[in-house]
């Protein structure tokens, strides 16, 4: 009699609890991979040794999603612990600006109102964004003719 062949799984691949640990901390606590080798015990080189294994790869992967879901499933739960805290708010705070400000975000459904800014540029004034290390020159005005600039 022919026996049938029998499907052979791959091992599971065996993580080390030290890894598992570092990926956890990366994962959920948003540790940079230097911090949670640290804390965990493993060299960052250990660490980028082992992501190139893909047994490693979908564990990390595995713990992501797993996080997501968790965040997700806890996201009305938070909404509606913000909807109290300003309702307490908007009921008992000394300040009127801050209960006038609640009333605003709950009569608009728990969202925050829009902020318009406005900046006329032809008034000389205005915002600048400096890069940080960036050098800053300032323009003046021509003396000989002060209507160019």
């Amino acid at each position: 009699m022919i026996k049938p062949l029998a499907i052979v799984e791959p091992r599971p691949s065996r993580l080390s609890t030290k890894l598992r640990c570092a990926i956890e901390q990366r994962v959920r606590e948003g540790k940079t991979i230097a911090d949670a080798c640290a804390d965990a015990g493993i060299s960052p080189q250990g660490w980028h040794k082992a992501m190139k294994r893909p047994a490693v790869r979908d564990h990390l992967e595995g713990v992501q999603r797993r996080f997501v879901a968790e965040v997700e499933a806890n996201r009305s739960l938070y909404k509606v612990q913000a909807l109290q805290v300003a309702l307490d708010l908007m009921l008992n705070a000394k300040s009127e600006t801050v209960r006038a400000r609640m009333a605003e975000f709950l009569a608009g459904d728990g969202k925050s109102p829009m902020v318009s800014v406005h900046v006329d540029a032809r008034q000389g004034g205005g915002y600048e964004y400096r890069r940080p290390g960036q050098k800053v020159v300032e323009i003046e005005a021509d003396p000989i003719n002060p209507e160019r600039e």
